[in-house]
């Protein structure tokens, strides 16, 4: 069984009574899923599936793809392709930010409350003048890390 902490908690409630308000069914995979996408900063399907294998007794790969296309279709998460392959899934925001190391491969999450500085406004004023509607800013910045950093030298 997965242990969510108050603040997950919160999230998990959050995301159920919105699928509730739209009818939609919350099944034992759903749940699991939900859960798992609030728990990891973000999953890929391949994590996401021997997570899943671990809490569940029967995972079908195919009401994974199902339940990721209704939470993707119902703006609870949404995807990230950082190497060109593989899809990230994440809970939505409206702003979302991540580092990734064009060497290693890894990917961090940034928090929040460390791009809180940055100033959101210039990027929907850039739609202005083309009378649209920003629906959210995804910012991805490619470093090498200090890891790889110190293996090169």
């Amino acid at each position: 069984m997965l242990k969510l902490n108050k603040a997950q908690q919160a999230k998990y409630n959050e995301i159920i009574d919105q699928l509730k308000v739209n009818s939609i069914k919350i099944t034992e995979i759903r749940s699991n899923i939900i859960k798992l996408i609030i728990i990891s900063e973000h999953i890929n399907i391949q994590q996401l599936t021997l997570k899943l294998e671990k809490n569940l007794a029967n995972v079908n790969l195919a009401s994974i793809y199902n339940t990721i296309d209704l939470l993707l279709k119902e703006h609870i998460i949404t995807s990230n392709t950082f190497d060109g392959k593989n899809i990230w899934y994440e809970l939505s925001t409206n702003k979302s930010a991540h580092i990734k190391c064009d060497n290693c491969g890894n990917i961090e999450h940034v928090s929040a409350d460390k791009i809180t500085n940055i100033n959101f406004d210039e990027f929907r004023d850039l739609i202005l003048d083309k009378k649209q509607m920003l629906e959210h800013v995804k910012i991805e910045l490619h470093v090498i890390c200090e890891s790889c950093t110190k293996k090169r030298n």
